[in-house]
């Protein structure tokens, strides 16, 4: 092992005692974590290599002397380097999508064809070095997730570690150019992947298809928390040819910013610290739409958890009693959204609920030790989104 590599060692089972009352905490945007326990949650996920430094700045511009977690809301943030670099390769593929797969609505009943559901999605994938073939899933609480494509690999990372994504723009159907643009973590200007019709040539804003780009941010102790990263290129155009069913991409007029993202480019990035507790199940959830005036190969708007609308094509999430179980969710789109969850309370800032508002670019991390077995859904409150698919179950055994 290199001298200058830190390694990422695992640490031991927490194994304190589990209060039987259901403790729940929700904690908005990118907000510090606050412990359940003082055990450390590390190691690394199977999509990060963690590597020597030489090559990677030891501090990102900007960074100033004093910690702000913890501090007042003026206090300057601190970007102490650990001297890991989580190393990601990254791809976008193109592929058809359908988002009612089953073909049912199992709480009204209704049905649906797979023409009125399914488009060509676009979707960010985990893969081996340099590309070589696609990272199994992992929904391990330190895994990358399904690596389905819709949502994206889960980047992970801890307080002081550089997190260096190299990405390659294979969408084959589309053939657009893309970025990767993260929230919550430190970049300069090359490295932010947002797109402006004033400086169309910045670097990593727009990757051509078949081309790659290398980005680079840092994690500062305000990154601690749950956040989305996304597509952010040119705006661009999808028009279904007449009479033929297929989707035709165009650029130019009726273009839709980040059109990328509401076709799937998005996924979770999760931040820890030496705070962060353990936990034996960890729940990623994304909640988005879709609709048909961007994507006319849509019948109707599609609101999705996860690419899924509608019960059984959503995801199914699973835990046993006593489980220290932690939900990531976010939010990316054109609305707002309440996520619930049945049989279950969480302590917010205003005190406890069992709603939450979450709205695009924004998350929630929610924490706590199961102890309530059944057969439950979660589902997104406002009717409009639940009739649409933003429905799934939750089950809870002994």
């Amino acid at each position: 092992m290199p001298e200058d590599l830190v390694p990422v060692d695992p640490v031991p089972e927490d194994h304190c005692d589990r209060s039987r009352r259901t403790l729940i905490r929700t904690l908005t945007g990118g907000g510090a974590l606050a412990a359940l326990t003082a055990t450390a949650m590390s190691g690394t996920p199977a999509a990060a290599q963690a590597v020597p430094s030489a090559d990677t700045p030891v501090s990102p511009p900007g960074s100033r002397s004093v910690g702000r977690p913890g501090g007042h809301a003026f206090a300057a943030d601190t970007f102490e380097p650990s001297g890991r670099v989580r190393e990601y390769w990254i791809q976008a593929d193109s592929f058809e999508h359908n988002a009612v797969p089953n073909g049912r609505d199992g709480m009204t009943g209704r049905s649906f064809t797979a023409d009125q559901t399914t488009f060509w999605a676009i979707g960010y994938r985990a893969y081996t070095p340099d590309w070589s073939c696609p990272l199994p899933s992992d929904p391990g609480p330190q895994g990358v997730g399904p690596n389905s494509g819709m949502p994206g690999p889960v980047l992970r990372a801890e307080v002081g570690d550089v997190i260096r994504v190299h990405f390659r723009n294979m969408d084959e159907h589309y053939k657009w150019p893309h970025s990767m643009h993260p929230h919550g973590v430190r970049y300069d200007r090359a490295n932010d992947g947002a797109w402006l019709a004033d400086d169309p040539q910045q670097p990593g804003t727009a990757v051509p298809y078949g081309s790659t780009y290398t980005y680079t941010w840092f994690c500062a102790p305000s990154s601690v928390g749950t956040w989305p990263y996304h597509d952010h290129s040119l705006p661009q155009s999808v028009t279904a040819t007449p009479g033929s069913g297929m989707r035709k991409p165009s650029p130019g007029g009726g273009a839709v910013m980040e059109i990328g993202a509401e076709l799937g480019l998005f996924g979770v990035l999760a931040v820890t610290d030496g705070h962060t507790p353990e936990v034996d199940r960890e729940f990623i959830l994304f909640l988005h739409d879709a609709s048909p005036g961007d994507i006319p190969s849509l019948a109707h708007p599609v609101d999705m958890f996860n690419g899924g609308a509608f019960i059984d094509n959503t995801p199914t999430f699973s835990a046993r009693s006593g489980d220290r179980v932690r939900w990531r969710i976010a939010a990316l789109g054109n609305d707002f959204h309440v996520f619930h969850l049945h049989g279950h309370r969480w302590l917010s800032p205003s005190g406890w609920v069992d709603s939450q508002l979450i709205g695009p670019s924004t998350t929630l991390t929610v924490e706590y030790t199961e102890d309530n077995p059944g057969h439950w859904i979660y589902h997104c409150h406002v009717n409009e989104h639940m009739m649409g698919g933003m429905v799934g179950r939750y089950l809870v055994t002994e």
